[in-house]
């Protein structure tokens, strides 16, 4: 009986561990200056979220005191852009945008589904 209920608690902790999603209300989306596709993510949870479609290297960088904690890189012509149109034209029409990174696979999905970003 004492396996069993190991077992379990392992098996528990490591299924606490593998939780790798860090999900963000949008608040804000304004442009960097002087750069034509790049733009600063405002959100609650991280101290500063830039999306870059601009740079050779495009994609998302997730900041956190001062210092970047995660990157995601992305297809300038069809990954960047898409993220970019779906976030302005949401926010054009005042619908809430979730920002979720999974870093295990590094991958990053936008949605409306504001309930499971908070």
């Amino acid at each position: 009986m004492k396996k069993v209920i190991l077992l379990i608690g392992i098996l528990t902790s490591f299924s606490l561990k593998a939780e790798t999603f860090d999900r963000a209300l949008i608040e804000d989306y304004v442009p960097i200056a002087n750069m034509d596709f790049s733009f600063e993510i405002k959100t609650a949870k991280f101290e500063k979220v830039i999306l870059d479609c601009q740079s050779f290297i495009t994609g998302m960088n997730f900041y956190n005191n001062k210092k970047v904690i995660h990157s995601i890189y992305l297809d300038a012509y069809g990954e960047c852009q898409n993220m970019h149109q779906y976030i302005v034209e949401s926010m054009e029409k005042k619908l809430p945008v979730c920002l979720e990174l999974e870093t295990e696979s590094n991958t990053l999905t936008v949605s409306h589904e504001s309930d499971e970003c908070l």
